[in-house]
C-alpha cells in the first residue's frame, strides 16, 4: 500500500501561511492522478458503500504489531495488476464510490521529524494547488480559511476512523482469522491473470470460532464489517469483466 500512496502524493510539503498565503485549491475532478494506483487502503466505516463496488481484500502494511504479525489494512482493490486502476476512465471517476483516501487529496496529514505535532500536508506538484482559481487557504490574518478548515475537519474524522480500522485490524490478528488468497481468470482473448498478494477472512474459522467470540464480534460490530468483506469478494468478477472490455476497447483502437 505504500506504493499507492508514493504515486498519488508526488512532493507533500507541509502547509505554511508564511510560504502558501495566497494559495488556492480547487476541487478535485480529474482522477487521472490514480489511474496507475490499483488498491487503496479504506476505513471500516467505508465497507457498506466500498463492498457494493470493489473487492475488499486486506493487504500487509510493512508494520509488525507487538506480537510481531504483520500489520493489516483492507484496501478496495481497483485493478488485478499493479500500476493499473480499472475505475479511472482517462480523467473520469467511473464508480458510484469514491474512496476516502481519494477524496482527502490534495491533503493529508504527517507527523513531521522533531516534532510529535500533526501537521497538514498538501501535494505540492498537483495543478490545482496553485494561486490562480479556486479557494484561498488562509484569510488575511494568516488563519484556516472555510476551504482549509473543511479539509482539516474531514482528515481528523479519516485519522479516527483510521484508528478504528486498525483496531478492527488487530482483533482479526490476534483470531488468526486472515489468510493468503490468490484469485485466478481468464479474459476472453484468452490472457490469464492471476492476483496475489491479499489476505481475505478464511470463512472455515470463522465458523469454527466457539459461541462467545461469534458474539462478541456480533455485538461490536465486527462481525457485519467481515460479513461484508466476504460478500465484495464477488466483485472480482466485475474487475475481470471492465479489464477484458479495456483489453477490447484498446484493440479495436477506440
Amino acid at each position: 500500500m505504500n506504493g499507492a500512496a508514493l504515486s498519488l502524493y508526488r512532493r507533500p510539503i507541509a502547509l505554511d501561511p508564511a510560504l502558501h498565503r495566497h494559495r488556492k485549491v480547487q476541487p478535485l475532478t480529474d482522477y487521472s492522478i490514480a489511474g496507475e494506483i490499483h488498491a487503496v487502503p479504506i476505513t471500516a466505516t467505508e465497507f457498506p458503500h466500498a463492498a457494493l463496488e470493489f473487492p475488499i481484500v486486506f493487504v500487509e502494511t510493512g508494520a509488525r504489531d507487538a506480537a510481531g504479525r504483520a500489520a493489516m489494512t483492507p484496501a478496495a482493490l481497483l485493478g488485478l495488476r499493479h500500476g493499473e486502476n480499472l475505475y479511472v476512465d482517462r480523467s473520469r471517476w467511473d464508480a458510484r464510490y469514491i474512496p476516502a483516501y481519494l477524496r482527502r487529496y490534495p491533503f493529508l496529514t504527517a507527523t513531521l521529524p522533531g516534532s510529535d505535532a500533526i501537521n497538514v500536508l498538501v501535494d505540492e506538484a498537483w495543478v490545482g494547488f496553485g494561486e490562480v482559481g479556486g479557494e484561498a487557504l488562509f484569510e488575511a490574518d494568516d488563519t484556516p480559511a472555510p476551504a482549509l478548515r473543511r479539509a482539516i475537519d474531514f482528515l481528523e474524522r479519516y485519522e479516527h476512523e483510521t484508528e478504528r480500522t486498525r483496531a478492527f485490524c488487530e482483533r482479526l490478528a490476534r483470531l488468526g482469522v486472515l489468510k493468503g488468497m490468490k484469485a485466478d481468470a481468464t479474459l476472453p482473448n484468452g490472457e490469464t491473470i492471476s492476483v496475489d498478494g491479499f489476505h481475505t477472512v478464511d470463512e472455515e474459522r470463522l465458523r469454527a470460532f466457539p459461541d462467545d467470540t461469534v458474539l462478541e464480534l456480533w455485538r461490536n460490530g465486527m462481525l457485519m464489517l467481515i460479513q461484508m468483506h466476504l460478500v465484495s469478494i464477488v466483485n472480482i468478477r466485475h474487475l475481470v469483466n471492465r479489464k477484458a472490455a479495456r483489453v477490447a476497447a484498446e484493440g479495436t483502437g477506440s
